[in-house]
């Protein structure tokens, strides 16, 4: 991950143990505000993930090819891609 080339802004007291647990996750030539960033950033990841995860688990999909404007984009996909073929054969 890049470096934190914001100007440091605030000061965060956290206890000794948190601090170890940074330290030993730390990269070098990281501030501790770049290594919470990264924290943040993989959480944030994972949040999302796991937000798929249920909508794909819980949530109701319809079949796309039900759908009309899907078929025609199908068709159409399945044109274009026989006159690519076309035309490669050609050359």
């Amino acid at each position: 991950m890049a470096k934190n080339t914001t100007p440091l802004t605030e000061k965060v007291l956290v206890s000794t143990d948190t601090k170890q647990a940074l330290m030993s996750i730390k990269e070098p030539g990281e501030r501790y505000g770049d290594v919470i960033g990264r924290v943040l950033q993989d959480r944030k990841r994972h949040d999302f993930i796991a937000h798929l995860d249920k909508i794909a688990e819980e949530g109701e999909f319809v079949p796309l090819d039900s759908d009309p404007e899907y078929a025609s984009l199908k068709k159409e996909m399945r044109h274009d891609s026989k006159h690519r073929q076309a035309g490669a054969a050609v050359r």
